[in-house]
């Protein structure tokens, strides 16, 4: 149940906000920036970003025993695979995508989301999920929070 919850979830709220959305902010607007053969590095970040999401959804229903929303969280803190290089590798994962898609489209717009999207990100982190996590786990996740980085990986 859980799996389904998962793909409902991410697929309504990743799947639009992450992919569908951004598409069509680009289509809004000329290209500000063209990079040419350069614009295929887009590739990378699409693909790192996407597979992130995807493992980190899996690792939350099987490891976890929860769903990524938040109405379902995760019952077993987790902090191995992706989670163990950093905190937040969901988010991660969206803004890398976003990431691939300024690059290919070279949009303004894009550029505007993606700083709207890493802003709300933080938010919604530091006001709303690490206080529900220090709660749910106490000691255990304020020492996670001690090892492992909110943004940048840091990969030992």
């Amino acid at each position: 149940m859980n799996a389904l919850k998962t793909l409902l979830y991410m697929g309504l709220m990743h799947g639009f906000f992450t992919f569908y959305f951004p598409y069509q902010l680009a289509l809004v607007e000329a290209p500000i920036l063209d990079l040419g053969i350069f614009r295929y590095f887009a590739f990378l970040p699409w693909i790192a970003g996407t597979w992130t999401i995807i493992w980190c959804s899996i690792d939350i229903i099987r490891l976890g025993g929860g769903t990524p929303a938040h109405l379902d969280p995760p019952k077993t803190l987790i902090v191995n695979g992706p989670y163990r290089h950093v905190r937040n590798p969901i988010y991660l994962g969206a803004l890398l995508v976003i990431l691939g898609y300024m690059l290919w489209f070279g949009s303004r717009l894009l550029i505007v989301y993606f700083s709207f999207a890493a802003l709300a990100f933080h938010t919604l982190i530091a006001l709303i999920e690490e206080p529900i996590l220090r709660n749910s786990f106490g000691d255990a996740y304020e020492e996670y929070l001690q090892q492992v980085p909110r943004w940048i990986p840091r990969f030992k």
